[in-house]
């Protein structure tokens, strides 16, 4: 057995694997004799674009309220408003994003139990 600088013992490899580890191992394989693909990030790959998607928002309607203020004169006002719709949007697309995924953890929670 190891010790540690303060004389505590250390802990063997194979015995620290922690419950949630083991948990997490569980279901894995369980999924795969299920035969269904485990979900090895959760709800984080699902979300991972999120983010891109926002800005695109932002800057696709940034761009279209410029292009308004170039043909009808009206700068700054379109593009200040294309600005703000496309926040909008953005937080939008966000919001519904979030209550998809966790209406599928909550599938995914009462499915386990």
């Amino acid at each position: 057995m190891a010790v540690t600088g303060t004389g505590g013992p250390l802990k063997d490899d194979r015995a620290s694997f922690d419950e949630k580890d083991v948990a997490r191992r569980r279901d894995e394989l369980l999924a795969r004799a299920r035969g269904e693909a485990p979900s090895v990030g959760g709800g984080g790959q699902r979300l991972m674009g999120l983010g891109v998607q926002f800005v695109v928002a932002i800057l696709l309607f940034l761009y279209l309220g410029t292009w308004l203020d170039r043909k009808f004169g009206t700068a700054p006002w379109m593009m200040l408003l294309g600005t703000f719709v496309g926040a909008g949007a953005g937080f939008y697309s966000l919001y519904r994003a979030m209550v998809e995924e966790n209406r599928i953890q909550d599938e995914e929670a009462s499915r386990r139990k």
